[in-house]
């Protein structure tokens, strides 16, 4: 009987020590779990996206800027003539107004009349801007100073060498590129040409090749 008692005491030890092992390892377990519940996933989900639009708005923001600083930066060219102390082309930052040109040029002659010109009007590219004389009447298209734009003189039967680009200069015989810009070059150095006859002073235009050109240009 004694003996059974203590076999029976056994294995209740054995059984209690298992069930200790078992529970305790479920614990251990347990605690290693971590359950996400719904409302963490949906922060998650949303810090996310506003990661991805804060990226979004910096990359929009650098190609904005980039794109005005380009705008900036372009290069242009136009004529001046009239009362300004170095009539001639010049080249400016598309940004600048027409008194910014003007400037370039050395400013305003005595007898410029300032009351005809709108000094803060835009500049474009490959425009003629006439400077007036006091007393001078011009036909104004655009703020009381006169605008040509040259693209328009395929239509004239002569090409107007004091305003001409280098694409109406190239339509000219014997005059390529390389010559076109050899006469702008000298017409912004030099000024307006006074007389058809001038542009032999240009380098690569002698006798036989104006000769071949006088009848198709004008400085009117």
């Amino acid at each position: 009987m004694n003996k059974q008692k203590k076999v029976a005491i056994v294995i209740l030890i054995t059984v209690f020590s298992i069930s200790a092992t078992v529970i305790n390892r479920g614990l251990k377990v347990r605690d290693n779990v971590y359950v996400v519940s719904k409302s963490e996933k949906e922060e998650t989900k949303n810090l996310k996206y506003d990661e991805q639009m804060d990226k979004d708005k910096i990359l929009e923001k650098t190609a904005n800027k980039n794109d005005i600083n380009e705008n900036k930066s372009k290069e242009i060219r136009i004529f001046i003539s009239g009362e300004v102390k170095n009539p001639g082309v010049v080249t400016i930052e598309n940004s600048k107004r027409l008194i910014d040109a003007i400037d370039l040029l050395g400013g305003f002659t005595e007898e410029a009349d300032l009351n005809k010109i709108n000094l803060a009007m835009t500049i474009e590219d490959e425009m003629h801007y006439i400077i007036p004389k006091i007393g001078e009447e011009i036909n104004n298209n655009n703020e009381n100073v006169t605008q040509n734009n040259t693209k328009s003189q395929e239509d004239n039967s002569k090409i107007n060498i004091n305003i001409a680009n280098v694409s109406d200069l190239d339509k000219l015989p014997g005059v390529g590129e390389a010559t076109a810009n050899k006469i702008l070059n000298y017409r912004e150095e030099k000024g307006q040409f006074k007389s058809i006859e001038e542009i032999k002073n240009v380098n690569g235009i002698g006798d036989k090749k104006y000769e071949d050109i006088k009848d198709m240009i004008t400085i009117e």
